[in-house]
């Protein structure tokens, strides 16, 4: 495969994993490298506006998740942009702790625009090294991952990516999976 291959026309490619586990750097260079657009919930998330955000940011801190409401509404934003870029022909990496609700959510836009959707886990079982990594985020982060951890349930017919290799080896990995068949 080569370093520039481009993916043509409308999927999704769905990266998923618990914070601090490398989707960003996976999403990033994933879709760079085969041209595709690259969304992510924590954009969606930060883009929600209102009176409440600072609430929000709070409850998050301290509970260690998101209040119902308002990732309801970052799961709109979305989708919404999820669904604008298929509409315009365009493939779309899509970085997000997967619940089940959010996943469904975009296989059934992907369907509906008549597009694949492929399927990527993203996880770093080097737990001194995912401890680091979550020390360098503001807040309590590994409170929030356990919790996350105990609701987490990754796609099954995911490609699972380890993060502690060559961020170089995991885009070509994840490439040669999204470019398969297509």
């Amino acid at each position: 495969m080569s370093g520039g291959s481009v993916v043509q026309g409308p999927r999704v490619i769905l990266i998923s994993g618990l914070p601090g586990t490398g989707k960003s750097t996976l999403a990033t260079g994933l879709g760079q490298r085969i041209g595709a657009v690259i969304l992510s919930w924590d954009q969606a998330r930060q883009r929600v506006s209102g009176p409440l955000r600072a609430l929000d940011r709070g409850f998050t801190r301290l509970s260690g998740r998101y209040r119902r409401g308002f990732q309801e509404q970052a799961n709109r934003r979305l989708g919404k942009a999820v669904t604008h870029e298929l509409a315009a022909g365009r493939p779309v990496v899509v970085e997000v702790v997967a619940d089940g609700v959010i996943r469904r959510r975009l296989e059934k836009l992907a369907a509906e625009h008549g597009s694949p959707v492929r399927s990527i886990e993203v996880t770093c079982p080097d737990s001194a090294e995912h401890a680091r990594r979550l020390r360098c985020r503001p807040g309590n982060w590994n409170q929030i991952v356990a919790h996350m951890a105990k609701s987490y349930q990754p796609s099954p017919t995911a490609l699972v990516i380890n993060s502690c290799t060559d961020p170089g080896e995991m885009v070509n990995q994840a490439a040669q999976f999204v470019c398969r068949d297509s």
